[in-house]
Parts: C-alpha cells; structure tokens; sequence
C-alpha cells in the first residue's frame, strides 16, 4: 500500500523549514556598554575594549551574523527583557536573573571589593565593620548595590556612574565603595590618579557572561557557547584575554572555586591558595594534563555560583542529605565533626540539643553545613554571618552564647580572628561527615569520572597520605584510603537499552594487558551515543604497583546519550596486532528517546 502526502502538507512542512532557517539566519544585536572601559568604550565614536574584540571573534566562529550598538547598561538591560532578539555581552552572573535570560560564558571573572582610602583601611576587616561605616557609595542598579540592599546595609549612597562614585571616595563624601578589581584599576588610569585605595572585604565574584533574550533560538546560544568554548581550548581566548588582563585570571571552561578554611584551603604567604585539599585538586589537574585557575572566595558565593552554573567545581564540601543530590562528588578527601562552642569564662549556656534551642543567638556562618544541619533541626535563634572570623569575634564578644565550627578548623579561625583557643570549649557534639570536591551538575560527567579515578590513584600510591600529613600531621586517613565515591549512572545489558537525552551509562568488563588481549570498542552511530571515559580499575589489595604485573584488572566505559536514535556498541576482544578474528564479541543494543 503507498502512502501519498498532500501538496499542501509538503508546502507547510517546507514552509517551517525556512521560516526556522530564515529565523536562525536573523542577525543578534549586542547592546554594548560604551562606559565600561577596558570591556567595552567608545574611542572617536567606535566601539572599542576586550568584549567587542570577543563578540568579533564568535561571529567569525559561528558564522552569526551580529549588530554591536552602544547601548547604556540600564537601557540595554530593559531591551534584554522585552521582545526582540538581543545581548548584553557583559551581564554578571546571579541567580535572581538565571531564569530571565539564556548565558554563555563565562568570559570574564573578577573579584568586586569595598575599596576605602588607606587612612581608614584598619577600621574595616569585616562585613559588620561595614554595617557600621558612616557611608556606602554604590552605583544604581549595579549589582553590587543589590547584594548590599539584600543584606540590610542601610548606609547607602547612590550615585549614577563609578567616575562620580570614586571621585566621591577620594574626597571623602563616602568611607567605601564597591568596585570591580579590572574596571578601578582602568578607572584610576582614565583619571590619572595614584592608587591610594585599599581592598577591604571581598563581596562578590563577578562572573560575566554573554546574556541573551529569551527570543534568541537556543541553537543560536548553544552555536556561542560551542565557539567560546573552542577558542577557550584552542589557546585563543587566553592570547585575547592577555592583551587586555595581563597577569589576571583567566576564565576557562571549568570554574575552580574554594574558601578560606585553613588547613584545608586558604591563601598562602605568597599569595597563591593552598591548604591539602587546594594541593590535591592541583596535583588531580596536573595529572590530567589541566591548568584552572584557583579563587578564593567567600563559601556563600561560591556554593551559590556551584548551586546554579555548570562546570564550577567547589572544595571542600560536606556530603549532607541536603546537598547529597544536588551536586556529584569526588572524594572523600576529608572528615571532620561539628561541635557548638562556648566561651570559657561563662556558665555553660547550654548542656544538649533541646536547652541550645533556648539560648538567645548562635553564631554561624551563611550556607555552611553546620548551620543548614541547625535549620533542619528546627534551631531559631540563628546569627548569620558571610565570614566565618565575624562568628568567631561574636562568640567572643559575647554577641552570641555559642557559635557552630568543625573540630579541624576552629584553631585556625580562632587564630586568624586573634583569639585563643585556651579560651574556648566544645560543648555539644552535633555531626561527622566526609567532605569531597563538588561538582555542580551539568559538568561534564567524564571529567568527573576521571578525577575521581585520579584522586583513586593518589590514595594507592601515597600521595594523598604525604598532602595531608604535610598540614594535618595527626589526622586520621585510614578510612579516607579506603573510601571512594560511587557516581550515579546506569549499568548496560547485553539485551535492548533504553536512554533519555543526557542519560550517563556504563559497561564493566575484565581484561588482562599482560596476555596482549584488550576490548576494543566501537559505536555504529556516535550521534547518539558518545564515549566520554574509559579507565581501569584495579582491586583496593594491590596497593604496590609491583603487585600490579600480570594481575587482571577491570575497564569501565561511560557513554552519554547524545541524541534520539538507535546505535550499538560493539566490544571485541583482541590483540590489536593481529589480523585474526576477536576471541570474544558482543553487542549492547541503545535506543534513545
């Protein structure tokens, strides 16, 4: 029986196709900030700067046709919102506009401070020393103006543009003003100031990215995304990058994020972030032929930057059933108990859980666990804080009655805030938990698998050990060797698989090297299903490579679903040298939906 289709059905179908090829086809408008030099600036009426030298570059890598306009950031951020197909190529990252618009990136990352004059840096050490300054400059609708209103700062100045808010901090209008580190230093040499002012305390890390509309196709943004990502491997982006930031951080496609939390991450002497787990998450990228940058930020920023964006790996995080599947884990690479703490010289405020509730504050600090572990257990009487030295100085103040740490760091934090430990006691045991590298979700899962089976390799070779001892010479590791996490994918039959779009799966199967023998594998259809790792597993006994010789071992293959389709896997045992049939084959089946 034939199967006939009408002309009008072939002409609407042909129809579709142009009207989507003529929409892709559409050129994308830039709306460009002329005012935010060195990003983006107007010299002799061009548009000049780092991010119009970028935009330049995606066009010639996509093919996109692109408009760059300079548009004010306020004006352009309103055109972002309503109908037509635009993008802000400098919108910083939050997650009150994640949903609002589509991102790629990210092209930019720096440190936002509240800078103040050198005369009054030693007044200003921490957040609540800001809550009490005569005065915050912010600039309108800044984000930094946002972030500071959401934490009741009820200090702030507004000005209507960064040249009259620095003006207004050199002649003292205002004790401080939030700026990002490139656009002052860029502002200073338009004014051709001496750089007079100091950093006080970081409140954000600006990740920027290319923010498009929601009316642009997302093949179009996926296409961006794909070419940013190109130049970032190809070298490119760090050479356009370099010309404009010498000597800054250079964003790639993975995100690095970490605290200051000594002994396991902090800033040292030098400058550059360290601390066992900051040295284990270097040593993971070496062996993987990687280069990241490290940031050190405050834990609340990067746990929301990891909650909302892919490809941002955290460190160091606690496996709580709150975050347990909200991130993947590689580790653990530590463990460490919560105590609720009191002030020595004090009748104890509290001798359990249910008499803790009662006390009139609790210090914690903002998204820690301890202080998500207190709000599940239905504490009320909770004090926040963003840096964890605020906690220490309330508890010691006599602001708080007890404040929440963990056994490993308090004698660092204690130290820092310039206390003592001999002044302080641990009152109630609340929780122990193993702490891992987080990786936000939608990071790709083969990196994830490989540092895991390097992080594998460090614990049987004694490397993880030698990191640890070198910061923590007592620490108990014992059950850290023989703890490894288990990632969530689907184990695939011999008979007929069915996967969605995304869907992570894996084959294990067992293989000698020695004998010559090894699985080689091969997928019919690489549009639907791709492979993204394939590792040996060796048993934990062989804890000496010497052992090693001779001995079987297991591989695992990971395959992402890629596409709808069918394909199928093909193993085939062999030696690769010999032109012989396979001593073993079989297929798995994959459809996918």
């Amino acid at each position: 029986m034939k199967s006939y289709i009408s002309k009008k059905a072939v002409f609407s179908i042909i129809l579709v196709l142009f009207l989507s090829a003529v929409g892709l086809a559409q050129p994308i408008t830039f709306l460009v900030n002329p005012d935010y030099d060195p990003f983006s600036y107007l010299d002799e009426g061009h548009l000049e700067g780092f991010l119009v030298d970028l935009i330049e570059s995606l066009e010639s890598e996509t093919g996109i046709d692109v408009e760059m306009r300079p548009v004010k950031f306020d004006e352009a951020l309103e055109m972002l919102q309503s109908e037509g197909r635009y993008c802000i190529p400098s919108l910083v990252f939050t997650t009150q506009r994640k949903a609002l618009y589509q991102w790629v990136g990210p092209v930019v990352i720096t440190n936002t401070y509240l800078y103040t004059r050198e005369e009054l840096s030693s007044e200003f050490k921490s957040l609540e020393d800001v809550r009490n300054a005569n005065s915050v400059g912010v600039v309108r609708e800044y984000y930094s103006h946002k972030l500071l209103e959401e934490q009741g700062f009820d200090n702030l100045i507004i000005f209507e543009d960064e040249e009259s808010l620095l003006d207004a901090l050199f002649v003292g209008e205002t004790d401080l003003a939030p700026f990002n580190s490139a656009v002052l230093r860029q502002l200073l040499q338009k004014e051709q100031a001496s750089n007079l002012l100091v950093p006080t305390v970081a409140i954000d890390l600006d990740m920027t990215y290319l923010g498009f509309s929601k009316d642009v196709p997302s093949e179009i943004v996926s296409a961006f995304q794909k070419a940013l990502d190109g130049l970032k491997s190809s070298g490119s982006f760090s050479e356009l990058y370099g010309q404009w930031f010498s000597g800054q951080p250079v964003p790639g496609i993975y995100t690095f994020l970490t605290e200051e939390y000594p002994p396991v991450t902090f800033k040292g002497e030098n400058g550059e972030p360290t601390g066992f787990v900051t040295e284990m998450v270097k040593e993971i990228l070496r062996r993987n032929d990687m280069s990241g940058e490290i940031l050190i930020v405050p834990w609340s920023i990067g746990y929301e930057l990891a909650s909302n964006l892919p490809n941002v790996f955290l460190f160091s995080m606690d496996q709580t059933e709150q975050r347990r599947d909200n991130f993947e884990w590689i580790g653990p690479v530590g463990k460490n108990t919560a105590y609720l703490y009191a002030r020595k010289d004090t009748v104890a405020p509290a001798t359990d859980l249910e008499s803790a509730k009662t006390v009139a504050a609790i210090g914690t600090t903002t998204n820690w666990w301890t202080e998500q572990l207190l709000k599940e257990m239905g504490f009320e009487n909770l004090v926040s804080s963003l840096d964890p030295l605020d906690t220490v100085v309330q508890l010691f103040e006599g602001e708080t009655d007890l404040a929440v740490f963990t056994d490993l760091t308090v004698g660092e934090l204690v130290k820092n805030a310039g206390y003592s430990m001999d002044d302080l006691e641990a009152l109630i045991e609340l929780q122990t938990n193993y702490f891992y590298i987080a990786a936000s979700k939608g990071t790709n899962f083969g990196m994830i698998l490989s540092f895991q089976k390097t992080l594998d390799e460090m614990k049987r070779d004694g490397s993880f050990e030698e990191t640890i001892r070198e910061f923590v010479p007592n620490m108990l590791v014992t059950s850290l060797l023989w703890n490894s996490s288990h990632l969530d994918v689907k184990g695939l039959r011999t008979s007929m698989n069915t996967l969605s779009v995304g869907e992570i799966a894996t084959v294990e199967l067992q293989e000698n090297g020695s004998t010559g023998y090894i699985w080689d594998v091969k997928i019919t259809n690489p549009n639907v299903v791709s492979l993204i790792y394939e590792g040996s597993i060796f048993e934990r006994k062989f804890l000496d490579d010497s052992q090693l010789v001779g001995a079987p071992y297991n591989v695992q293959w990971v395959f992402e679903a890629q596409q709808p389709g069918e394909t199928v896997v093909i193993f085939s045992l062999r030696r690769p040298w010999e032109s012989v049939h396979p001593i073993q084959t079989f297929a798995i089946n994959i459809v996918v939906e």
